[in-house]
This record gives structure tokens, C-alpha cells and sequence, in this order.
């Protein structure tokens, strides 16, 4: 039995983890981290407010089925497939990569739950923005309703402002708002509805991604939206790439998950926390500073690990 699409819009309180460490406390800091991870059972963290609006438009323009783009270990795609699932709308994934990916358990999972599953090479992927063969997929899949990799686009910063409204309804008040950032839909999203006085820092895990300011500024556009907050991209926290990882990034993460008794994956939060903790330690947060980091969840991709 699926759930109401109404459903999509009720509030959801999502908890806080205080962090301690010898480091915070000698750097004079209150960090705490928002624990997305635990809520949207399945449609994880970040993308359960990115997917909001985006099902609800689907839904009241009778879209036959919501169609959209990641990889064999999207986040995003698990996401859809899921919540698809859960409210009763068809879901189409259009993949890069070979069909022998159709294995791993992330695509399992999407399969499990109805997804219907398109490979493509990367050359064709590369096209995913493009107006012409956007039509072309219009044609092969009528009815669909396109959501741009990610999630990344204006009814998804509506659905972030539904999160920011958290943040100040818990009145957590934090100088720094910090979230791992891939293809910026949620960093845009945070500065969109941020209030002056927060500062916003988006974490790339993805090398070489000085384009996302390029992309971020061009969502706001879209929405139509003059941020208030401050915000900048950081660019040295990608640990050698998307996906990728060192063996820093996972003595760290083993660490920090035995310290705090949470769970990490490697993709997006650890780097992130990562990085934060090397901002720390160089000092680029005045003492006295409250930090809020964003586990925007993604836990499933651990099992990209073993693979």
C-alpha cells in the first residue's frame, strides 16, 4: 500500500549530535552535526528535500513517471527509486555506465523498487543538459517528468528552505552552515533561504569543481533569489576525486565513528567533516564560533567500499 504524496510535506524534526573532542574544545568551538541521516526512511538525508517539490509538480501535472540522470552509486537515483516506491509514482534512471553495473547493490535496490533502468555511455550522459536530446528522452519516455542529476534545480531549493525553517525552529543559531556539495543543489539551496547572519561553506567532493560556483549562482538565478548569507565553496577537500578516497580520509573516518558512535559513508560526509577538521586546525574559525555540519546521510553507498 503506498503512501499519500501529501505526505511529502509534513514537517520533519531532525535531530542533533553534539560533537566533542580535545581539538573543538582547544579551538574554543560548538560543534554539532544535523543528523539528515536519520530521517526520510529510504529517500536519504539531503534528497528527501530535494525530491519534494519535485514529486509534488510531477504528481499535479499527471506525469506518467519522474526520469532522471546519476551514477551506478547515485545517491540520488536510490532516492527516487525509493521514494517512487513509497508514493506510488513509475521512475525512470538513466545511468552512466555498462548494464554489468545493474549488479551493484545500490541498483539492485532501485530495481527492487520499480525503477526502470536506461544505460547510456558517457558521451551520451554528457548530453544530459542538453535541450535536444532532453526532447529525445521526452519521446522514448512520454509523460516523464525530468529531474536534472542530483535533484539540482529551483523546486529543490523551495524544498531546502523547508530545512533551513528546522534549523531556526530548534533555534541552533549557527555562525557556519556546512554541507558537502556535489552538484550544489543543496549548498544553493541552504544559501537561498539563509539569513544574514549565517555563513554558508560548501565542501566539493568532487575534483577540480571550481564550476559549481558557476552552477550554484546560476540556481539562485533561476529562483529567482538574492541571497543574503555569505557563502563560499571549498576546494581542497575532494580527497583525490568523486567517490575516490585516501587512506587519511579513512583512518579519519574510523576515528571519528568510534569516537561519536555514528556512521559515515565516503563519499560525501566524511570528506566533508574531514576537511572541517583540517579547517579547524588551521584556525579558520574565530574561537567562540558555533558550526553546524550536515550529515546529509548517503549511507547506503558504503557498500561501495567493499566494491
Amino acid at each position: 500500500m503506498t503512501e499519500s504524496i501529501a505526505h511529502l510535506l509534513t514537517p520533519v524534526k531532525v535531530p542533533v549530535t553534539t560533537l566533542t573532542s580535545s581539538l573543538y574544545r582547544r579551538k574554543g568551538l560548538d560543534v554539532r552535526l544535523l543528523r539528515l541521516d536519520q530521517i526520510g526512511d529510504g529517500v536519504s538525508g539531503n534528497k528527501w528535500y530535494k525530491l519534494q517539490h519535485n514529486l509534488l509538480a510531477a504528481h499535479q501535472q499527471g506525469a506518467a513517471r519522474v526520469l532522471s540522470f546519476g551514477g551506478a552509486w547515485s545517491n540520488h537515483i536510490h532516492a527516487l527509486a525509493c521514494a517512487g516506491h513509497r508514493f506510488g509514482i513509475a521512475t525512470v534512471g538513466v545511468i552512466r555506465g555498462e548494464p554489468e553495473n545493474a549488479s551493484n547493490p545500490m541498483l539492485q535496490d532501485a530495481q527492487r523498487w520499480g525503477m526502470q533502468l536506461q544505460f547510456v555511455s558517457r558521451a551520451e550522459y554528457r548530453r544530459r543538459h542538453d535541450t535536444d536530446y532532453l526532447q529525445q528522452l521526452q519521446q522514448q519516455w512520454p509523460g516523464a517528468w525530468i529531474v536534472p542529476e542530483g535533484g539540482s534545480n529551483p523546486l529543490a531549493l523551495k524544498g531546502l528552505a523547508g530545512l533551513v525553517g528546522q534549523i531556526q525552529v530548534q533555534q541552533l543559531q549557527p555562525d557556519y552552515l556546512i554541507t558537502a556539495s556535489g552538484t550544489g543543489g543543496t549548498l544553493a539551496g541552504l544559501i537561498a533561504a539563509a539569513p544574514a547572519s549565517w555563513r554558508i561553506l560548501g565542501v566539493a567532493v568532487l575534483k577540480g569543481a571550481g564550476f559549481l560556483y558557476q552552477d550554484v549562482q546560476q540556481l539562485l538565478g533561476r529562483a529567482g533569489v538574492q541571497p543574503q548569507a555569505h557563502w563560499a565553496i571549498d576546494l581542497q577537500g575532494h580527497c583525490r576525486g568523486y567517490a575516490r578516497t585516501t587512506p587519511e580520509l579513512l583512518a579519519f573516518m574510523a576515528d571519528f565513528e568510534q569516537q561519536h558512535q555514528l556512521s559515515l559513508e565516503h563519499v560525501y560526509t566524511g570528506k566533508m567533516l574531514f576537511r572541517l577538521e583540517q579547517l579547524i586546525e588551521q584556525g579558520a574559525f574565530k574561537p567562540g564560533s558555533r558550526i553546524l555540519a550536515l550529515h546529509t546521510g548517503g549511507l547506503q553507498g558504503r557498500r561501495g567500499l567493499a566494491g
